[in-house]
C-alpha cells in the first residue's frame, strides 16, 4: 500500500512537471509568431527579444542593451484570450527615467471609428534612437489585480491555468540614418 501511494505521488509530481513545461514551451517563441514588427525594411530582428508566461496582474522586467547609433523599436503582443491590453514602460536602466509609458501615451490615440476594432486604446510599440550605449528596462504589467501572495511561512498557490497567458517582446533595430549632406 505504501509503495502504491509513493508511485501515485511520483506520477502526480511528474505529471505536474510535464504540464508546466508544456505550458511554458507554448510561449518560447511567441514574440516571433505573434508580434507585429516594423514595416521599415531596414529594421532587423534583435536577439534580445523574449517571450514569457504571465499571470493576470503580474509585473516583470526585460532588460536589454541599446547600442549607440542605433534606432530601436520595442513591440509587445499578448494572447488574444486576454481582454485588456498589457501596460508597459520603457525606462533608462541607470537613472530609471521613464522614456515611454503606453498608459500615458494612450491619451494621444484617437478613438476608433465605427466599425473599427478597439484595442483598448494603448499603443503596443515604442520607437527611439540611442545616442549612447545604455541598459534599457521594459517593465510589463499584465492586466488584472496583482496575484495574491501566500501568508507568512506559507507557499503561495500555483496560478490557475486559466489565468496564464503569453506575452512577447519583439525588439528590432537598425543603424540611425544620417541627416543632412
Amino acid at each position: 500500500m505504501k509503495s502504491m501511494n509513493k508511485l501515485i505521488s511520483v506520477l502526480l509530481f511528474v505529471g505536474c512537471l510535464i504540464s508546466g513545461n508544456i505550458i511554458a514551451q507554448e510561449c518560447s517563441n511567441f514574440h516571433k509568431k505573434k508580434c507585429y514588427g516594423s514595416d521599415d525594411p531596414f529594421m532587423r530582428y534583435n536577439t534580445q527579444s523574449k517571450s514569457g508566461m504571465f499571470v493576470l496582474g503580474h509585473t516583470s522586467d526585460l532588460v536589454f542593451v541599446a547600442h549607440a547609433g542605433q534606432d530601436y523599436r520595442v513591440s509587445l503582443c499578448q494572447d488574444k484570450d486576454v481582454e485588456e491590453p498589457i501596460k508597459f514602460k520603457v525606462m533608462d536602466g541607470r537613472s530609471k527615467e521613464v522614456l515611454f509609458d503606453n498608459e500615458s501615451a494612450a491619451l494621444d490615440i484617437p478613438a476608433p471609428e465605427e466599425g473599427e476594432e478597439a484595442d483598448g486604446g494603448l499603443p503596443m510599440y515604442f520607437e527611439f534612437s540611442c545616442e549612447v550605449t545604455k541598459k534599457i528596462i521594459v517593465r510589463i504589467t499584465a492586466p488584472g489585480p496583482p496575484p495574491e501572495e501566500g501568508g507568512k511561512g506559507k507557499k503561495s498557490d500555483e496560478p490557475d491555468p486559466e489565468s496564464l497567458f503569453c506575452v512577447g517582446v519583439l525588439l528590432e533595430n537598425m543603424p540611425t540614418p544620417k541627416l543632412g549632406f
